[in-house]
């Protein structure tokens, strides 16, 4: 799995950017959301990516932060849902007003999104209110946490939650534990084996 490329920004459109890492040339499907934090083609840039794999094509899509890929990944996980109807939805609202308007039930807001209808939204909400609902508490946890440099360790261990192959939510849910019992001064190692404790 390839879970993020660095390198050199080529070009970029609002639907897609090429990225020189080593000599070769990246082509990587993102949101409107990541094309405007992009910088200038022949500037470094970093794209955190979910790969693909269909029986006749292999496809990057890659996003700038971290919350964008999980809600991607969860979008994919709605039936219904494909992956460029889930690069709509998070070029047509933000992060933090998609993440209320499932947890608050805003069927109009959601159903505003080119390409989602009324029963589309109302299937979004279903499915992803109890999930999405634990994205936030990630952030606020790693915070708030006793730690020294709570956040930056917290998004560590998610780091390496994901790449042993756990879900976003899954891995979330095990930072959160981690972080409940954790110590002042815990390092990145002794929050990853209490977090695998849960998972």
């Amino acid at each position: 799995m390839i879970d993020y490329l660095k390198g050199t920004l080529v070009s970029a459109t609002p639907h897609h950017a090429v990225i020189d890492v080593g000599g070769v040339g990246y082509r990587v499907l993102i949101p409107i959301s990541s094309y405007e934090a992009l910088p200038r083609p022949g500037g470094e840039v970093k794209l955190l990516t979910h790969l693909q794999h269909r029986e006749d094509e292999v496809t990057l899509y890659g996003f700038v932060v971290e919350e964008e890929r999980a809600i991607f990944e969860l979008l994919l996980g709605v039936s219904g849902i494909g992956p460029r109807t889930a690069l709509s939805i998070l070029g047509g609202v933000s992060v933090s007003a998609f993440r209320k308007a499932v947890v608050s039930g805003d069927v109009r807001l959601l159903s505003s999104v080119r390409g989602i209808g009324k029963k589309t939204a109302e299937r979004l909400v279903v499915e992803l209110k109890d999930k999405i609902a634990l994205l936030p508490a990630l952030a606020r946890e790693a915070a708030q946490s006793k730690l020294m440099g709570g956040e930056a360790k917290s998004a560590d261990v998610l780091e390496a939650l994901l790449s042993l192959g756990y879900k976003p939510v899954q891995a979330q849910k095990a930072i959160e534990a981690a972080l409940a019992s954790a110590e002042a001064g815990w390092t990145v190692e002794q929050l990853l084996k209490e977090a695998l404790k849960t998972v």
